[in-house]
């Protein structure tokens, strides 16, 4: 007995090319989706990572204030927030976005626990040192303009994106 000739059979040959062109584009799906799947994964750790060193400091402050409670009723920054208003205009990725508002927020980090009073009385220079300085992601460095400033037991800032144009 010997293997009968397929190679010469044309419905053979096109039944095996489309074998291995379909096993080839299943291929091609699959890496696709995968990159996918796998960006969003890389994205949401190193969100998680940033919030959760955040969070170990502020657990870090509330003990220190806990230890030092004055049963004072003073308003005190208990947290800050960053709002971009150019969110969608400057299409940076969400990771690229997150990291600049926790740069910013490590640049305001000494404000919580200050009485509101002293906060709001040196507003101009809070505004003045997040304007001038540069946050770095992704190779790209970034200004932040600040258009707003709510002051109560939040902080929040309103804040525009503007790249720093090369010069």
């Amino acid at each position: 007995m010997r293997i009968p000739p397929y190679h010469r059979r044309p419905g053979w040959q096109r039944f095996l090319a489309g074998v291995i062109i379909g096993a080839l584009i299943g291929w091609c799906i699959f890496l696709y989706q995968f990159g996918k799947v796998h960006e969003e994964m890389v994205v949401e750790l190193g969100k998680n990572e940033l919030q959760i060193e955040q969070l170990e400091r502020n657990l870090e402050s509330l003990r220190e204030r806990e230890q030092e409670e004055n049963n004072d009723d003073a308003f005190i920054i208990e947290e800050i927030s960053i709002v971009f208003e150019n969110e969608e205009e400057s299409r940076l990725s969400e990771l690229a976005l997150y990291d600049i508002e926790q740069q910013a927020t490590e640049e305001l980090e000494h404000l919580l626990d200050e009485d509101l009073e002293n906060v709001a009385e040196n507003r101009e220079l809070l505004v003045r040192t997040i304007e001038n300085k540069r946050y770095s992601s992704n190779d790209y460095e970034y200004n932040l303009i600040v258009h707003q400033i709510t002051l109560f037991r939040t902080l929040e800032l309103h804040v525009e994106v503007v790249p720093v144009p090369d010069d």
